[in-house]
């Protein structure tokens, strides 16, 4: 099913910009960027000759950690060429090539690539061979031409999670936070690109107290291949661990794997790339907050000065900041700490029916950055509680001027008003966001599960500014962008756009007239809850 084949003129145009792109360079790294730019993951326009994209997380074996599905997607109007690398815990294994045309998108299973001869042209009858690599298996992409952006799915046994990969290796990593109780599983994934081996040291900040492993001081990730750390097996059962992975020389790719088994409440996967640069903002537009479940922001304070920053409230309904109060949050963080504050008890002080839609934003106010995450850990609320579908959340009349498509299914008659939909309320999941730093005008969503409905759906908020913002979701299917569902969303607003049908999996790209921030979140009732980030495209 996937084929090389040469593209002459392709190949023309573009051979004297790869040969460039590879001077002094191993295989697959990125081209440097300048430090203000050091944001991952992200898009530029107009798009570069090459680009590489690194997925850490996955496993070899059905039964691992993390079954691993890649979807590999060319998101521009022309060609382009793929080359796949298989990097495992024992060494590079096998690979793929392929031709990708226009909004098209491949899905890799990795496990049975893995696991099978590479399709040989010469020899077409070349048959499964057992694996005999490492149990733990990432990918490295790099496309030629046209627009390319991978996400990936992996299936633990605890549940599904979805993400985009990274779009750049760093000497530096951040995660704001991880938990390693009794019921929790913390996975850091390293992913090392190149021709050497990287050695790097790894730092666990808990309540004010760093830890540095002696095995993971001057620990190495070899050449081409992949080292999962678990957490659990360096510090002591805590619910809140923030990590910082830096490389002694060489660079890196870092993602988390977070997993709950139910024990003390929430049943879960999430997964999630560490952050390159601490920053001054972070918007996580997706989330609701329920009365049984946990709705975290934690802050995290890498640095040498105290940062001091402000958690704004985005409702879906601007006008509910005057009705609940809903004024700035202040929090102060100490340099080597975190702090978190819970969204459900200032739910149940200002008396904020639940289940309630709830975006959030960080700021910081003296100019320091940090890095945050928004937890959702849904334990399985009793549904009786809230009806099957989640009916007693409230559906909020749409803004003037909204013109969102809303998906009718065949035989039923188009409603006479119109209301912005919303997702059933989520009984049991786990989902972490580590936010954006980054409004931009045109987001991509690699790869998202399409639940039926209104299982799916992309929230938007506003990112200031004077006008109203038109935004646009595409899905991406089929080598065509489907008829775009519209929505609206006031500079200091929130909005939510339901995206139709109930495929396995889909990319979207999200356009807008004004900046704005994006998330896609997944809902099923009794499955799963899920956050997954949008990538930013950042003009240069």
């Amino acid at each position: 099913m996937i084929r090389w084949s040469t593209i002459a003129v392709i190949v023309g145009l573009l051979l004297a910009g790869v040969a460039y792109d590879r001077v002094d360079t191993a295989p697959g790294l990125p081209e440097p960027t300048e430090a203000a730019a050091r944001i991952t993951p992200q898009l530029v326009n107009p798009p570069r000759l090459s680009s590489s994209w690194y997925c850490p997380v996955g496993t070899t074996v059905r039964g691992g950690f993390a079954t691993h599905r890649v979807a590999v997607s060319n998101v521009g109007t022309t060609p382009t060429l793929v080359t796949l690398d298989t990097l495992t815990d024992n060494g590079a294994g096998p690979g793929l090539r392929f031709e990708l045309g226009p909004m098209s998108t491949e899905f890799i299973d990795v496990r049975s690539l893995i696991g099978a001869t590479i399709d040989d042209d010469d020899n077409p009858d070349t048959e499964e061979v057992p694996n005999t690599l490492g149990l733990a298996v990432g990918v490295a992409v790099e496309f030629v031409g046209g627009e390319g952006v991978v996400g990936h799915q992996v299936i633990t046994a605890q549940g599904v999670a979805e993400g985009p990969c990274s779009s750049e290796a760093s000497n530096q990593w951040y995660f704001a936070s991880g938990s390693t109780t009794r019921d929790a599983k913390d996975y850091i994934v390293l992913l090392n690109p190149s021709l050497d081996d990287v050695v790097f040291q790894a730092e666990f900040q808990i309540d004010g107290r760093t830890r540095a492993p002696g095995d993971l001081k001057a620990g190495v990730v070899p050449a081409r291949s992949v080292r999962v750390i678990d957490v659990g097996d360096f510090v002591a059962r805590e619910e809140l661990i923030a990590a910082t992975i830096t490389t002694v020389d060489g660079l890196l790719v870092a993602e988390r794997l977070q997993t709950f088994d139910g024990q003390l409440g929430p049943l879960g996967a999430s997964l999630q790339l560490g952050v390159i640069d601490p920053a001054t903002e972070w918007s996580f537009p997706a989330g609701r907050v329920t009365a049984d479940g946990d709705s975290v922001i934690v802050v995290s304070n890498p640095g040498e000065e105290i940062v001091e920053v402000d958690i704004l409230l985005d409702p879906l309904d601007p006008t509910d900041r005057q009705f609940f109060g809903l004024v700035a949050i202040p929090l102060t963080v100490n340099p080597g700490r975190s702090a978190q504050y819970d969204l459900a008890d200032l739910a149940v002080q200002v008396g904020i029916p639940l289940p309630y839609e709830l975006g959030v934003r960080v700021t910081s106010v003296n100019e320091q950055p940090f890095v945050a995450e928004r937890w959702q850990l849904v334990p399985g609320i009793d549904r009786t509680l809230i009806g099957a579908g989640g009916e007693d959340a409230r559906i909020l009349p749409q803004q003037d001027g909204d013109d969102t498509e809303i998906p009718v299914e065949e035989g039923e008659e188009p409603l006479e008003t119109d209301v912005v939909y919303q997702q059933p309320t989520p009984t049991k999941g786990t989902a972490t966001s580590r936010g954006s730093e980054l409004p931009a005008t045109r987001w991509v969503v690699p790869w998202v599960s399409l639940s039926p409905d209104a299982g799916t759906v992309i929230v938007v908020t506003g990112a200031g500014g004077d006008d109203v913002a038109q935004v646009e979701a595409r899905l991406m299917l089929g080598g065509t962008m489907q008829t775009p569902v519209r929505g609206v969303v006031a500079p200091d607003g929130r909005t939510i756009i339901v995206l139709p049908g109930a495929v396995e999996g889909a990319p979207v790209v999200i356009t807008s007239d004004q900046p704005i921030w994006v998330e896609a979140q997944v809902s099923v009732v009794d499955e799963r809850f899920d956050v997954v980030p949008a990538i930013p495209t950042r003009e240069r």
